[in-house]
């Protein structure tokens, strides 16, 4: 008989919803329901039920290799032009034209007076992309405008697909997408108050009073691109990392899934991405750096920077050229960690970075996106976090007097690791901690003896976090538990007392499977298909509720299966599990 076939619980990431993480076996390894049929499941599933608590600020790798986001169009009723919504001026609407796809989804607007739009009263703020999918009718031109305290906008040609006068701060785009079609996009970086569609005649000309253009799927969203669209009703359209959803992360590759579960943490940065809104410096005879937009970033769309540094002729320490954001406030003595996304235009670029008081480290880039990290103690309670080309400066030496870098998402954070990434667009953001857990499922936890298992990726090790089974999770008064530190592994029983207190040594990272098999005065513990403990001594608390990431979650683990036998497995079992 297969180990698998043993089980009473398994969790591999591969089947999930929002807000639930399923318990894969069939209903065969456990009793059938009331009525003693199955479909495929019985009555208790022994389902996780997860939660996070945020939703713009987590992100995963996907099995593409790219960076995946939280999604959100703001606009309502965003192709629905006729709804009361959209306020129309000198204009009307009529629905059921040939879409951009194919479809009877467009819409199509005739004006009766100059200056004829339609608009939507919005409320958004930082930076964001606000696009419409356009084509010519009787008139040739689109303007998109953005009201602020002013406004920003930008004319659109849809008979050449060209970009006319723009008034936008950050960016403004045309997609060619075939047919005459258009997605018309511009990006800007304020408090928004409400959205606007002009047909026009011409470049910077609204004083047609008639003719048509035709529209669909209009989207406002955080971020510096327009990404793909998402329909919107009386509520936004979401999509993408959400606030309860399972993430299953993906290593660089698209390879080897594993159930992400991280701590809390704040990106201080408040702009990790628009680094127009950094300060730029050219110290002594050095030049500003030079900012290029939209290149296609670890996300795969066309939102990263190539930079451009440059020292200047001089050969001084003071001839450098930076890039550089703050942050106040830090305790003196803590780590803090910066990460970046970065790689060379012709590889063998060097960058450096100062991440708190007074120290520098120096990456030398390849052509390829990689994430690099420093982590420091902070000096004092402020730092200033930068990038730039220096000569002998902070003790590094020499290095190239000029270099061009693409960078994206800048990452600043407390602790001693980096953590997934966090998207700011104007603020700083913090991600609330991953939850994973499962109550009232005694009938799938061994009573009296079992075995927990558990395969997990450890990219850092940090304080505490647990795979635990108690009769209440709120509690420490009674558990089963395989524990993880920075500097062991921890196998235990409480109940009524400690029946079971051993810690293994070990800080490393990597892959590590972890078996801890339980039966009254019979207690055995496995690492990588090598006993570790034993104990003949001490009792078994019933259970009946799981967490896979549970009390102080301040252990950041990448789950790639969770187990639960409903017996105390052989020990030559045991090693075959988790050799």
């Amino acid at each position: 008989m297969a180990l698998i076939d043993k089980a009473s619980l398994l969790m591999v990431p591969s089947t999930y919803e929002a807000g639930t993480l399923y318990n894969v076996l069939p209903s065969g390894n456990r009793a059938p329901d009331s009525t003693d049929q199955n479909s495929g499941y019985d009555q208790t599933r022994a389902d996780f039920d997860f939660d996070r608590g945020s939703n713009a600020s987590a992100t995963r790798i996907g099995s593409d290799g790219l960076i995946k986001k939280y999604r959100e169009n703001v606009v309502l009723h965003s192709n629905s032009f006729d709804n009361a919504a959209w306020t129309k001026t000198n204009s009307s609407v009529t629905s059921g034209q040939t879409g951009y796809d194919e479809s009877s989804n467009a819409w199509k607007i005739d004006i009766s007076s100059a200056f004829a739009q339609v608009e939507q009263v919005v409320s958004n703020s930082g930076v964001q992309t606000f696009s419409v999918y356009a084509k010519a009718g009787t008139l040739n031109w689109v303007r998109l405008r953005v009201d602020h305290t002013t406004f920003s906008g930008t004319y659109f040609d849809l008979q050449n697909g060209a970009v006319g006068s723009t008034a936008s701060d950050i960016n403004s785009t045309i997609e060619d997408l075939g047919g005459g079609w258009y997605r018309c996009s511009i990006s800007v970086n304020y408090a928004l108050t409400r959205v606007r569609i002009y047909p026009a005649i011409a470049n910077n000309d609204l004083t047609a009073t008639t003719g048509s253009i035709y529209i669909q799927n209009a989207q406002l969203e955080s971020g510096l691109v327009a990404t793909d669209y998402l329909e919107s009703t009386s509520v936004t359209g979401k999509a993408g990392v959400l606030v309860d959803l399972p993430r299953i992360n993906y290593d660089a590759n698209g390879e080897n899934g594993a159930l992400l579960l991280e701590p809390s943490r704040q990106n201080f940065v408040t702009q990790s991405e628009y680094f127009g809104a950094w300060t730029l410096n050219g110290g002594g005879t050095g030049s500003n750096p030079v900012l290029d937009f939209g290149h296609t970033s670890p996300e795969g769309v066309d939102n990263a920077y190539k930079v451009t540094f440059d020292t200047g002729a001089g050969t001084t320490t003071s001839d450098e050229s930076i890039m550089y954001i703050s942050k106040s406030g830090l305790t003196a003595g803590n780590d803090y960690t910066a990460s970046v996304y970065l790689k060379g235009a012709v590889g063998g670029e060097e960058v450096i970075v100062r991440d708190t008081e007074g120290s520098y480290t120096k990456w030398t880039l390849t052509t390829e996106w990689k994430r690099y990290e420093m982590t420091q103690a902070a000096a004092g309670s402020s730092y200033a976090t930068s990038f730039g080309v220096r000569q002998g400066l902070g003790g590094i030496g020499t290095i190239n007097s000029n270099a061009i870098v693409y960078m994206y998402a800048f990452q600043s954070e407390a602790g001693s690791y980096s953590s997934s990434y966090i998207p700011t667009m104007g603020t700083s953001e913090t991600r609330a901690a991953d939850s994973c857990s499962v109550t009232g499922v005694s009938d799938v936890i061994g009573q009296t003896e079992g075995t927990l298992f558990m395969d997990v990726d450890l990219y850092a090790r940090d304080s505490f976090s647990y795979f635990a089974l108690a009769p209440n999770l709120g509690s420490t008064s009674a558990y089963i538990g395989i524990g993880i530190t920075a500097t062991a592994f921890s196998f235990e029983v409480i109940n009524s007392g400690v029946q079971v207190a051993y810690n293994y040594s070990n800080s490393s990272t990597g892959n590590f499977k972890l078996a801890f098999a339980y039966k009254a005065n019979d207690f055995v513990a496995y690492v990588n298909g090598t006993q570790v403990m034993t104990d003949t001594s001490g009792n078994v608390p019933a259970c009946s509720q799981i967490a896979l990431n549970q009390y102080d979650k301040d252990q950041p683990l990448l789950y790639k299966q969770a187990t639960l036998f409903k017996e105390r497995l052989s020990n030559a079992e045991l090693a075959a599990l988790t050799a």
